[in-house]
């Protein structure tokens, strides 16, 4: 994923999620730097939320679903 902010865009990725006092912990890096994002259980409801839309749905549904590109060896 990408966060955009006005000073910089900056490329996450995340490699682990688990639960850590009762919020979902997830690691992985941002940019070159290791990260650690942490959403509480009320954060996690509202966003899922906000993605119930039609739009939305279809395009995880496509994406989950998609063969992987093939790569030239």
């Amino acid at each position: 994923m990408r966060v955009n902010t006005l000073s910089m865009k900056l490329n996450v990725r995340i490699e682990e999620a688990g639960i850590k006092d009762g919020a979902i912990v997830m690691t992985g890096f941002a940019g070159a730097m290791p990260c650690e994002t942490v959403v509480a259980a009320d954060e996690a409801a509202h966003m899922l939320r906000l993605c119930l839309k039609p739009a939305i749905i279809k395009l995880v549904l496509k994406a989950f679903f998609a063969r992987p590109a093939k790569t030239a060896d």
